[in-house]
Order: C-alpha cells, then sequence, then structure tokens
C-alpha cells in the first residue's frame, strides 16, 4: 500500500512542477508580447458626439471633429 501512496506522489509532483513551469513560461512570454498603452484622453465631436481619443480627433477654433466631413458639415452650417 505504502509503494502505491508514494507513487502518487511523485506524479502528483511531477504533473505540479510541469504545470508551474509551464504557467511562468506562458506568463513571461505574454508579457513580451502585450504592448501597453497609456490611457488617452477622450474628446466629443462636436458634430455626433461620438467619443474618440484626441490624437484621432481634428481640432479646429477649439473644437473637436471625429472626421473630415464633420468638420465640412459643421463648416457649411456656419456660413
Amino acid at each position: 500500500m505504502t509503494k502505491y501512496l508514494l507513487l502518487i506522489g511523485l506524479v502528483w509532483a511531477v504533473w505540479w512542477f510541469w504545470r508551474k513551469s509551464r504557467m511562468s513560461s506562458r506568463g513571461s512570454a505574454a508579457s513580451h508580447t502585450t504592448v501597453q498603452r497609456d490611457a488617452e484622453r477622450m474628446v466629443q465631436c462636436t458634430r455626433c458626439g461620438v467619443n474618440q481619443p484626441v490624437s484621432e480627433s481634428i481640432l479646429v477654433k477649439g473644437r473637436y471633429y471625429c472626421s473630415a466631413a464633420h468638420l465640412d458639415d459643421s463648416a457649411s452650417d456656419d456660413a
């Protein structure tokens, strides 16, 4: 009976070490491939109200627009 308990303990230890090494290698590989982006301020389009990052918006006269078409539409409404 003791032989079986030792065999079960040995199999469990091998499985545990194998799983632990697999998880640590997966975690280190994921940390190298994952690109971390900083949070960016969101702004609202003056024309349609869609929220988008500042870097993707168009700023004209203190107003943000989501596209050139909305900038043109707003300019034609003002005229």
